[in-house]
């Protein structure tokens, strides 16, 4: 009985660690969002960036995350190039999780 109770109290606090870690991801996350890209793409993502881009919040998550990655490696050309250039892959695979939430 002692040891089941230690295996409950230890997962319920993994998950509370896990859900403050998330939290903080979304944070950070939402923080890129609004200083590097809602300038050009909307604050909601649903704007064509100097009417050359798509609508990005209409888009799958697989599909922004290429987009960045490509941007990244200089194989898509655009005014958002300088600012996808310092992304991370982690903060890169955030945006493009996040993005597609912003639809409404």
């Amino acid at each position: 009985m002692k040891g089941y109770a230690s295996t409950l109290f230890f997962i319920a606090g993994s998950l509370l660690a896990l859900n403050s870690h998330a939290n903080e991801s979304l944070e950070h996350t939402q923080k890129i969002f609004n200083r590097s890209c809602a300038m050009c793409h909307g604050k909601q993502g649903e704007k064509s960036a100097l009417n050359q881009s798509a609508i990005i919040n209409s888009l799958k998550t697989e599909e922004i995350l290429t987009a960045l990655e490509k941007r990244k490696a200089g194989e898509i050309v655009g005014a958002g190039n300088a600012a996808k250039s310092r992304l991370s892959e982690e903060e890169m695979k955030g945006l493009a999780e996040y993005i597609p939430t912003l639809k409404k």
